[in-house]
């Protein structure tokens, strides 16, 4: 894994791990955990095959904006 994709990982992880606690304690108590595991392995296999980026600067959005409107 490059040091790049360790930084969205964390970054990820970082930014789901409260909502995949909420959302599994809608879950059986013996089932939770196994739970929390194979969300964050999702969130893993998303990552590596490049489904989730770092997210674009407020620049970087507004330029990429300004070039699509001034194509069409």
């Amino acid at each position: 894994m490059k040091k790049f994709d360790e930084k969205i990982l964390m970054r990820a992880f970082v930014l789901v791990d409260s909502k995949i606690k909420k959302s599994t304690m809608n879950t059986d108590l013996n089932n939770r955990e196994d739970l929390e595991q194979e969300i964050k392995l999702k969130v893993i296999e998303a990552i590596l095959k490049g489904k989730i980026e770092t997210p674009l600067t407020f620049t970087e959005y507004k330029e990429k904006f300004d070039r699509r409107k001034a194509v069409s």
